[in-house]
């Protein structure tokens, strides 16, 4: 009786330790895919743990008719992105009820509460929130 329950006890302190063992962090991780003939251009915005802020970063290119897959492991406290695509023809990112940032043609990253970059075509564009679906990944296409 007593093995017994000293099992039992073995057993149930076993899974409240298990519980509590911290488990490592997933990293955001997007897939772009661009259905298009033509090179497509991607800004995002996510949140980097260093830092303990947003970054808004661009721009990665995109091959026509392909899919580019990035990975920040710097990451991982949450479960969406906002993201801004065009092309030559076309843009993808929201209206006025999505968030707005500043752009400029070149390679870029700031944080939110510093200033874009100095470059040329200085604008603002519109970035749509899209979520991680249940594998952990974001997949984006226009």
């Amino acid at each position: 009786m007593k093995k017994n329950v000293l099992k039992t006890l073995l057993g149930l302190l076993v899974l409240v330790m298990v519980a509590f063992v911290p488990r490592s962090a997933e990293a955001v991780n997007i897939k772009i895919s661009n259905p298009y003939s033509d090179t497509m251009w991607v800004a995002l915005v996510y949140f980097e743990d260093s830092a303990g802020k947003w970054v808004t970063r661009g721009w990665y290119k995109v091959s026509p008719n392909d899919t580019r897959n990035l990975n920040f492991s710097s990451s991982t406290k949450r479960d969406y992105v906002y993201i801004h695509a065009h092309t030559s023809e076309a843009s993808w990112g929201g209206n006025e009820n999505s968030i707005k940032r500043t752009v400029i043609k070149e390679a870029f990253k700031y944080y939110d509460g510093e200033t874009c970059p100095a470059g040329s075509n200085r604008r603002q564009v519109y970035l749509d929130r899209w979520y991680a679906e249940n594998d952990g990944v974001v997949y984006w296409r226009p």
